[in-house]
């Protein structure tokens, strides 16, 4: 159970109309009451006149769960609900941190007006309709505007948005779990800025899986490219949104590395570090001061560690969180951003990691066994994941993760 969680008894299962205390029969109750109205709800096209924003969602997620919680139609904000989640979809532990609750309703207003800019995608073919709906459903997930039920909420939301635009949605289509995964895999942001579209080509594909054009003569009126708007530029309110989340995904990371580190403090710094980043994710003026130099401190000192010079992931992440600090930087001190400018790469980093070395090589010290170690102990989880052994493969990644930030593994000779 979180601290301070008011939607939850003291044993933390969500309070509800049943007075159920047990907290697998409550789910399946949530599931048996909430999925025929989700049902009926995209069969009816989700509210009408609806504008994707806090209003919008909080009616959404009322009318899937008002038979199960008093607290349905409430976000996080309502009781004060912070909250994160830990997920290895990467292989390697992850912190995903959702939106501040004391902004869900600034930040879907403006998802919401962002998406009206581009006139609710209408008009788009069917590939760029899922590309530009997978930025948008990202957005709304970061957001996570409720304690409980914002899948369900967030697929009638995106069912509804495609309905509005002559495409039928169906996540029937797909399994919870794929669901889940190309949806945390936006969430934790492998790659940078300028390669974003990258971190949401799980999401993207997923989408396109389970669209299609809906039929009839007004579903194809809607289809009109005549009603296309190109993506506007981002709001400022947007751009501040992805500066804050390029700071959570690496500082947390970065984090991890350092507490990593052998040697003296580190644990204790890299302790250090994740705590401020939960409060700068909080509030981007706690990053003034101090704040801004332990970040810049601790991606030098990523940059700079021998240890570190083959881990082109972490080295990354290093920068990437220099970047991010300085934007938000900016951001306390009331300056616009600028959108970074995204181009292709020849390679990306996790890519020339991976096939790197091919030879086969006996290692004769632990610099040359090390990498070779790490590459192997990749390719068996990922050979344990292909065959359902997924938790395994998790532990096994995050093995070769601490063999990989380790300068050497020893005991008395």
């Amino acid at each position: 159970m979180a601290a301070n969680d008011k939607f939850s008894n003291e044993n933390g299962v969500l309070l509800n109309k049943f007075g159920i205390k047990d907290a697998e029969v409550l789910r399946q109750v949530e599931n048996d009451s909430a999925l025929p109205k989700l049902a009926k709800l995209n069969e009816s096209g989700g509210i009408q006149g609806g504008q994707f924003d806090h209003a919008h969602l909080k009616e959404l997620h009322k009318k899937l769960f008002e038979d199960v919680y008093q607290w349905a139609g409430e976000t996080r904000a309502d009781r004060g609900f912070q909250g994160n989640k830990a997920t290895y979809v990467t292989g390697f532990k992850e912190t995903m941190t959702y939106a501040p609750h004391k902004e869900i309703e600034q930040r879907l207003g403006a998802i919401g007006e962002q998406l009206g800019k581009e006139n609710g995608l209408k008009g788009l073919d069917q590939d760029k309709f899922t590309e530009r709906a997978a930025y948008y459903m990202d957005q709304y997930n970061h957001t996570h505007a409720f304690r409980e039920g914002n899948g369900r909420t967030l697929q009638a939301m995106v069912t509804q948005l495609g309905k509005e635009a002559g495409y039928q949605v169906d996540f029937g289509k797909i399994s919870p779990e794929v669901l889940n995964r190309s949806r945390d895999e936006a969430m934790v942001r492998l790659y940078p800025p300028a390669e974003a579209d990258k971190n949401l080509k799980p999401l993207r594909e997923m989408l396109q899986q389970i669209t299609t054009p809906a039929p009839g003569a007004a579903a194809e009126k809607l289809r009109d490219p005549s009603l296309a708007a190109a993506p506007p530029e981002l709001s400022p309110a947007m751009k501040a949104m992805d500066a804050r989340r390029e700071l959570e995904v690496t500082g947390y990371r970065a984090a991890n590395v350092i507490a990593n580190m052998p040697g003296p403090g580190n644990y204790d710094q890299g302790v250090k570090l994740a705590q401020r980043v939960s409060a700068v994710t909080q509030d981007p003026i706690s990053i003034k001061g101090p704040g801004i130099i332990e970040m810049q401190l601790a991606a030098d000192k990523i940059l700079k560690h021998p240890g570190m010079k083959d881990m082109t992931l972490d080295l990354e992440d290093a920068r990437r969180l220099r970047a991010s600090s300085v934007q938000v930087v900016q951001l306390a001190e009331g300056k616009e951003l600028v959108s970074p400018q995204r181009q292709p790469q020849a390679a990306a980093p996790a890519a020339v990691e991976r096939t790197a070395n091919p030879v086969a090589i006996v290692p004769k010290t632990h610099e040359e066994a090390q990498p070779l170690f790490i590459k192997a102990a990749r390719e068996v989880a990922k050979g344990l994941e292909e065959n359902g052994k997924g938790l395994d493969a998790a532990r096994l990644r995050e093995v070769a993760r601490f063999v990989e930030r380790s300068p050497a593994i020893a005991g008395m000779n």
